[in-house]
């Protein structure tokens, strides 16, 4: 099953302020001396403008896949031990501060953000009845 990836509008207005200030410092200063602006902004746009179009969490019986941007995270769903509804400003896989974190055995918490979190741990929870959700 899929979950699509919520995107607030902080990150639309990050990516937009970062594009706008380094297109003002270029045309004010000239591209003589802003190679270092420019690889910033290509760098920071290689990590955000890709998750508008691929910010999604894949739940089957084996393990949960999570699509962010051109990152990718597997975790088994077997050793995930809890999902928790949270609002956590860490750096994570999710473009919301609206985000369910979840736990488990291996490895630290991961964060994402879903539109649908009651039902995505509705379905984790059917595939494995040792996850405790947290509200």
């Amino acid at each position: 099953m899929t979950f699509k990836g919520k995107i607030d509008i902080w990150w639309y207005v990050v990516i937009a302020l970062l594009n706008g200030v380094t297109l003002g410092i270029t045309l004010n200063v000239g591209f003589t001396t802003v190679w270092g602006y420019l690889i910033l902004l290509v760098l920071v746009d290689l990590y955000s403008i890709p998750v508008l179009f691929r910010n999604e969490v894949i739940v089957d019986k084996k393990q949960v896949v999570i699509h962010f941007g051109l990152l990718t995270k597997t975790l088994p769903t077997q050793e995930i031990t809890s999902i928790r509804k949270m609002k956590n400003y860490s750096a994570s896989f999710a473009a919301s501060f609206d985000r369910v974190g979840i736990e488990s055995k291996r490895m630290s918490t991961v964060f994402v953000a879903l539109y649908e979190n009651r039902e995505f741990a509705n379905e984790l929870m059917k595939l494995n009845k040792k996850i405790k959700y947290v509200i």
